[in-house]
């Protein structure tokens, strides 16, 4: 019996990784449950906001930390 859970792929034109519509330069959906189970299939752990915008550029880093920094949110690791 196997108990592992399968993830459909997300619909055409939405990030492949998080499953939402956004732009490429921004991260990917912190709140998305496609991208927790995806990162947690690919890499073992849950995902963290650095996880989120590892693949953005230093300057859209910056300002999403300031941004999560404002609403609570350290980002320690980035």
């Amino acid at each position: 019996m196997n108990s592992g859970m399968m993830l459909l792929p997300p619909k055409p034109g939405v990030c492949q990784k998080c499953a939402v519509d956004h732009d490429e330069e921004m991260p990917h959906d912190q709140t998305s449950l496609y991208w927790k189970y995806w990162f947690y299939a690919q890499r073992g752990r849950w995902p963290t906001w650095s996880d989120a915008i590892a693949d953005c550029t230093d300057e859209v880093k910056a300002r999403w930390i300031e941004a999560l920094k404002r609403h609570g949110i350290e980002v320690n690791d980035a």
